[in-house]
């Protein structure tokens, strides 16, 4: 059976499908751009996606002293997070459930500073700043990488397709056509632009890459046995 995977994966992530056979096709390119400093404290800042946290720290080499309260959606995320040395106080599955747990906190502190940095790429969506702004909360938005779509058109006719992100779905749909072959995403945010496109649309248990290969696995071969 064949799996499209529309970003490249690592060599013990390619190992979770050795039973199938994969096109690992890079839908989306993102760069990071340069300098970007942070010289005073965060009292609150929020990633939303794993590649901000790599901006941050990984290639701008910003130190984790300047950051205090830390709030991120995803697993990955977390981990990376964490893996740096900072705490993470809540992680959501996407962005909309944080805005939502930021403004249910937020109502309950009064003194509270409603102020949140959002470290973030060009393409995010608008549910965190539309729920934050419904509720008194200042957002700074600090942009801190690009992602640009870069769409192949594909002959192969694959029984699955693997989605990383919003933004993944719609490089994929400006050079091909939507069918009803499974097709597995990430998390909810990208579930929700995939569902508009395609017919046959499942979530991964949690949001990390491995997750998405062992629910490509379990869905094909429930196909299978039927």
């Amino acid at each position: 059976m064949k799996i499209l995977v529309t970003k490249k994966l690592n060599t013990e992530q390619r190992n979770l499908l050795t039973d199938f056979e994969l096109e690992e096709v890079s839908m989306i390119d993102i760069s990071f751009g340069e300098n970007f400093k942070v010289e005073e404290k965060v009292e609150i800042a929020v990633f939303t996606s794993a590649n901000s946290v790599r901006s941050v720290f990984s290639v701008h080499k910003n130190n984790i002293a300047h950051f205090d309260t830390i709030y991120c959606v995803g697993q990955k995320t977390k981990y990376l997070l964490e893996e740096i040395g900072l705490q993470v106080a809540l992680v959501a599955n996407n962005a909309m459930e944080l805005a939502d747990a930021l403004a249910d906190r937020f109502s309950k502190d009064e003194n509270s500073l409603k102020e949140i940095s959002w470290f973030c790429g060009n393409l995010r969506n608008n549910d965190l700043p539309e729920i934050m702004a419904e509720n008194g909360v200042l957002v700074t938005e600090y942009l801190v990488y690009e992602t640009k779509y870069v769409p192949v058109k594909l002959e192969t006719i694959f029984d699955a397709i693997l989605f990383f992100s919003p933004s993944g779905v719609r490089s994929y749909l400006k050079e091909n056509k939507s069918n009803s072959k499974p097709v597995i995403c990430i998390g909810a945010t990208t579930a929700i632009e995939a569902i508009q496109n395609f017919d046959n649309v499942y979530i991964a248990d949690d949001t990390s890459v491995e997750s998405v290969l062992e629910k490509v696995k379990e869905v094909l071969n429930s196909e299978e046995n039927e």
